[in-house]
């Protein structure tokens, strides 16, 4: 796999977290629900572990 390729991998793992996020938020918004739940959370961690092992991929990796 290309280097453009996990490039392309890591920004579709984002723009799945990044809906996730609109959705939680504008359900949560709707239904006048002011957190997160359970469910939620677990989902949002699985889709930020994902995006962080996509990055290291390219070789994105947070600072130490």
């Amino acid at each position: 796999m290309s280097t453009l390729d996990l490039v392309w991998q890591a920004h579709k793992t984002a723009d799945d977290l990044s809906n996730s996020l609109a959705v939680f938020y504008e359900d949560g918004y709707q239904a006048g629900i002011t957190g997160l739940t359970e469910s939620q959370r677990q989902t949002l961690a699985g889709q930020l572990g994902t995006l962080q092992r996509d990055l290291a991929k390219v070789g994105v990796v947070p600072p130490s």
